[in-house]
Order: C-alpha cells, then structure tokens, then sequence
C-alpha cells in the first residue's frame, strides 16, 4: 500500500489500538493530543476552548506530515470537519474517514452551523463517514439530505474497559445509575419514589444535578473518580440507563455493565437497539416512562436467574461487536475501500 494512513486521536494513543493494528500487521502511522489533568477543573467554556484549539493544531499537523491523496482515520467527528475544513482552505486533498458522526436534533444555533458544516464535508467524495448503527445511517442521509450518500457501520469499541471483564456475580441488590451525557434524571427520581424499598446508587456530573429533589432511597454522587465510578456499578445488581436522546449516548457505561455482566434496564432508543434485544439479554423502556422503568427493575431485582441470562448475554454482544479487533478490522476494511475505489476510478 503507498498511501500513508494517520489515524489522528482527540487523546492519548491507546495500547490496545497499536496493539489491534500491529496483530493484524497493518502499518498505520498515529498522532494524538496530551490533555492536561488540570483541564478537568477549568470552567465547561474553558475545556471546550481548549480542547478545539488542540483539535485544530493536531488537524493541522496532520495535513503538513501527509501527502496528496493520503488516508485520515479521525476518532473524534469534529478532528474529521477540521481537517476536512483545513484542507480545502491549503489545497490539500486527502481522503477523510471521520469516525462516529455524532449529530442532536437540538435547534440552537450551534447545533444548526454544525449541521451545515458537516453537510458540506459529508457532501465531498473524499469523505468517508461512519456511524454506530444502520438506522443512523438512514437518519442522517435524511437530515443532512444526502440520500445516495454511504454511512459504514463501525460499532464504537470498548478498548480500555477490558479489564472490567468478569462472569456473572449477584450484586448487593442496590440500583447503580450513572454517567454524564444524555441521562434523564428525572426518570430515575420517579423511578426511585415508586420503588422506596429499593436502594438506588447514582453518580451524576454535578452537586446541583438532582438540586433538592433527592429521594431518601438515592445516595447521590458526583464528580467521582473513575476507578470509584466502576466499583460502585461493580458491587450493584442492575444497571439503570435512562436516557432522554435518541443521539449516541451511554455507550461507555453500557459497555462495562456488559462486560461486567450486569443485567441493563434501558431507554429504547436508536443506540441501545444495536445492543439489547429486549428480553434476551436486556430491557427496554419508552423514553421518559418511569413508571416501566420501576417495574422492569422490580422484576430484575426479584428474579436472579434473570439477572445472570440477560447479564451474560449482553457479555456476548458487547463481545461481538465491541471488542478491539472487530473495530480495527472494521477500520481496515473501510481503508482497503477507498484505495480499491480511488484504484477503479483510476483505470
């Protein structure tokens, strides 16, 4: 192959990517961004200034270490619109796989310029883009009206959280329910109120999340380190996962719940279909139905047979199709695409 592929990462490079490139014996070159600690304690405004300088310069760099026609694999969507947005602007044609296209139906007026912005890169034929699932392939051919444009489906990986593997084991009949983007915080509280024999553990991204409004069968948590996060969702019997978006979210808890064993209960949507089938290896709950939500986890709760089948279940899937080397082979295969298909056109 004489193109040069960049794989260009929004942090640092990850031993199980290398190590996932270099099994299947596939020479890739990666540049990626140190991210100071301290930044995890500046101002929301401050992180997201920070963090997009740092994403123009690595884009930046990209494009001044590659050649016409090379290969950049972005991880993070935005790196892809700014190398796409760099390149037209020096010149410079390369060919960009932006990883994961992440787009909210929000209508504020960042949301709507993002949208335009990326309609203008996912428009050129140079560009690659994937997504988590079939049916966001169909949705963002709709709301960026590009209806003969290709989304390849590549499932986000669970990399790092391997170590979290474990077989099945009966938690200590406590609810765990956490993370940051996308939940809906007010499911869970009504959840907790139908259900006030239950302990629920909830760990959310600030004091004032739940405000005063905290059931006394809830023991809040916040700004929780990341080893804490994990022991917590460990020691529980069932993992909650209300979400209020149809956007990608909850994916990182999904995934250490699922290799962990956990039995999930979770909000139906376009995300979560990819992974639960419901009363297989999970269950799923209408967006906002907190009613549902207590009964499903009643009947986990009650019911430890089911707690092992839908755990070491949904252990599989995440298997399937979130491990390491199905996500490098799915980038592999996306690389061997455009070069046969720039080959063909060639001729």
């Amino acid at each position: 192959m004489d193109k040069k592929v960049i794989f260009l990462k929004d942090s640092e490079i990850n031993e199980w990517l290398i190590q996932g490139f270099a099994q299947r014996e596939f020479l890739i070159n990666f540049m990626g961004i140190k991210n100071p600690s301290r930044m995890l304690s500046a101002s929301r405004i401050i992180r997201i200034l920070a963090l997009h300088s740092r994403y123009l310069k690595l884009s930046f760099k990209a494009l001044f270490q590659s050649q016409k026609d090379d290969i950049m694999v972005c991880f993070l969507d935005v790196v892809g619109l700014y190398v796409f947005l760099l390149s037209k602007l020096l010149c410079k044609k390369r060919y960009i796989v932006p990883l994961n296209i992440m787009y909210n139906d929000r209508k504020d007026i960042i949301t709507t310029l993002k949208r335009l912005l990326f309609r203008v890169m996912l428009k050129r034929s140079t560009v690659y883009p994937t997504v988590n699932s079939e049916e966001l392939s169909l949705i963002y051919r709709k709301v960026f009206n590009l209806p003969n444009k290709d989304f390849f489906v590549l499932h986000d990986c669970y990399g790092k959280l391997e170590k979290y593997k474990k077989p099945f084991r009966e938690g200590n009949n406590t609810v765990f329910c956490g993370g940051t983007n996308g939940r809906d915080w007010n499911t869970i509280i009504q959840t907790a109120r139908l259900l006030p024999n239950v302990k629920f553990v909830v760990i959310g991204p600030s004091k004032n999340t739940f405000g005063d409004n905290v059931p006394s069968n809830i023991k809040y948590y916040h700004n929780t380190p990341f080893l804490e996060f994990q022991r917590l969702m460990e020691e529980s019997s069932v993992l909650a996962l209300p979400l209020d978006t149809e956007a990608p979210a909850g994916l990182i808890v999904l995934f250490t719940a699922g290799l962990m064993s956990k039995p999930v209960v979770t909000t139906n949507n376009i995300t979560m279909r990819e992974y639960i089938q419901p009363g297989i290896n999970g269950l799923f709950v209408g967006m906002g139905n907190y009613e549902s939500f207590a009964k499903q986890i009643d009947f986990l709760l009650s019911n430890k047979d089911k707690q092992r089948e839908f755990g070491e279940k949904l252990y599989y899937q995440i298997e399937k199709l979130g491990a390491p080397l199905v996500f490098v082979d799915g980038i592999i295969n996306i690389i061997n695409f455009i070069i046969k298909n720039e080959n063909s056109s060639n001729k």
